[in-house]
């Protein structure tokens, strides 16, 4: 009834339906034609009103297909955008990935050059020699038998081997008075106070791959500048070395 109130046919199809009684009781009389004529013009106007009422049920459709579609578009295009970031984020991540194992593959072959080189440097006709003259100069001192330790970790880092032995006998007379546990180098720690390790292993290997890095592949302590504040420091290191 609404849509049919909507086309403004509704008071017209009342004013005709209350004419169409007004003439059953007074045109009794009236002829065969003439209710002929009516009962076509009642026919016409119920298939107008018909008509007029799809129309509008039609049209009320149609706005409501075309604002579901216009829904679906916008869902469509946001999942494209959604779709555009996700492909990105994969392809980093297989650019991610393929870095890692770039990265990974270039440290196991370094990893591997290392392993060879300090075993080639541990033979006896190379670093045999010196691991038995480090563990003389420490016979008597609680490092002794570190001498393979010393020199392992000193070709590892790229440091001359006497230098970590002659600064730990400078420092603590060979670990007989360490600043702290293992710490027979005198090292001070990052945070303040004195370093220490749980192993002496532990510790000269930490001593080596410290001093690679500060002053590089160093083999005198004339060149470990800040090590230490005594002005006679370097001389009684490399005096130690000159002993080993």
């Amino acid at each position: 009834m609404a849509a049919l109130a909507d086309t403004g046919l509704g008071e017209s199809f009342k004013r005709g339906f209350v004419a169409l009684i007004a003439v059953g009781k007074h045109g009794r009389g009236l002829s065969p034609a003439i209710w002929i004529a009516i009962v076509v013009i009642i026919w016409l106007t119920a298939i107008l009103i018909a008509v007029m009422i799809g129309k509008s049920l039609t049209t009320g459709r149609i706005e409501q297909a075309q604002t579901r579609m216009e829904g679906q578009a916008r869902e469509l295009k946001l999942l494209q955008r959604q779709n555009r970031f996700l492909s990105g984020e994969i392809k980093h991540l297989k650019e991610t990935s393929q870095t890692l194992n770039q990265i990974k593959e270039k440290v196991f072959q370094i990893n591997q050059r290392r392993l060879t080189m300090v075993k080639w440097a541990a033979l006896p006709n190379r670093g045999g020699n010196w691991i038995n003259r480090i563990d003389s100069y420490l016979a008597r001192t609680p490092l002794n038998g570190q001498g393979r330790t010393f020199y392992l970790a000193a070709v590892d880092a790229g440091i001359e081997p006497r230098l970590m032995p002659a600064i730990a006998m400078v420092e603590s007379g060979g670990g007989r008075a360490n600043a702290n546990t293992n710490n027979f180098f005198g090292r001070k720690a990052a945070g303040g106070g004195w370093a220490g390790w749980p192993t002496k292993e532990i510790a000269i290997q930490n001593q080596a791959h410290y001093i690679s890095k500060m002053w590089g592949r160093t083999s005198s302590p004339f060149e470990m500048k800040g090590y230490a504040t005594s002005t006679t420091w370097k001389a009684k290191v490399a005096g130690q070395m000159a002993r080993i």
